[in-house]
């Protein structure tokens, strides 16, 4: 299973890297909305659409919402509007995971609202990857996004493992503890801080600004990926899918992103402006 996950992880880096060099402008946002239906595709099945024709349906209808979401950013510019109805839903989240597992049961939280849910969740990601990469800190502002989201997930199980004994969400995840997730948050800064000392020139004010940043997006990747398993946990599965070998599925590898991303875009095109 190590073995699988880590040649998975080298060929996805791979092809993102690839993607990166090659790509721009449309043909990138692309690349990302494909990896944004393989999730789309994948949520269906968590929200309980369980037929391959209502999965290729909201499959198709992320599509065509990412498309509008283009369209919106380049004639009117509507990105800024879209990250933050997204970073509303995942503060409203935290409440959801307060009440667990009632909050989310499915009489009270059913299929059509969970697919709501995750058009909140996915069709913002691919935008703001692409503002991201290409804003004013370029790769500098990618290599952090996956920096925080990365930095917290190793740090927090390897923190977890030697340090951890008070649980952060028993009833969502019971494997995760306090002491994995500011294991996490500290891997997650001393990744960052570094990049953006080298490659992103601030003001002491910006700087604090910054960190802020930093922080609450990484409190989001922790989020992000307790709501991913919060409905996991509902649908009674245990990973979103089979597609990644060794990874479960798309949604399993970027739970944290759909988080991080719209709050890190919203919040570094208004700090570098």
């Amino acid at each position: 299973m190590l073995a699988q996950r880590v040649v998975t992880a080298i060929v996805l880096l791979l092809l993102l890297g690839a993607a990166l060099l090659l790509l721009d402008g449309v043909a990138l946002y692309a690349v990302f909305c494909l990896a944004t239906l393989g999730a789309a595709w994948e949520w269906a099945g968590i929200a309980g659409a369980a037929s391959v024709a209502a999965r290729l349906r909201y499959s198709f209808l992320v599509a065509v919402l990412c498309a509008a979401a283009w369209y919106g950013h380049v004639e009117f510019t509507l990105a800024p509007w879209l990250w933050g109805v997204s970073a509303l839903w995942w503060v409203y989240s935290l409440y959801l995971l307060r009440g667990f597992p009632a909050s989310i049961a499915r009489q009270r939280f059913g299929t059509n609202a969970s697919l709501g849910i995750g058009l909140l969740m996915l069709v913002p990601v691919p935008l703001a990857l692409i503002a991201i990469t290409e804003g004013a800190a370029g790769w500098a502002a990618l290599t952090m996004v996956f920096g925080v989201v990365w930095g917290a997930d190793i740090g927090a199980y390897f923190a977890g493992r030697a340090w951890g004994k008070n649980k952060l969400a028993p009833t969502v995840s019971p494997g995760k503890t306090r002491e994995g997730a500011l294991g996490g948050a500290v891997a997650a800064l001393l990744i960052v801080v570094p990049v953006a000392a080298v490659w992103v020139p601030m003001s002491a004010v910006q700087w604090v600004l910054f960190l802020l940043l930093v922080v609450v997006c990484i409190a989001a990747s922790i989020v992000g990926d307790l709501v991913e398993s919060a409905f996991k946990r509902t649908a009674g599965v245990k990973d979103s899918g089979r597609l990644l070998p060794g990874h479960g599925g798309v949604l399993d590898r970027v739970d944290s992103l759909l988080a991080v991303a719209p709050i890190f875009a919203l919040g570094l095109s208004s700090l570098l402006r």
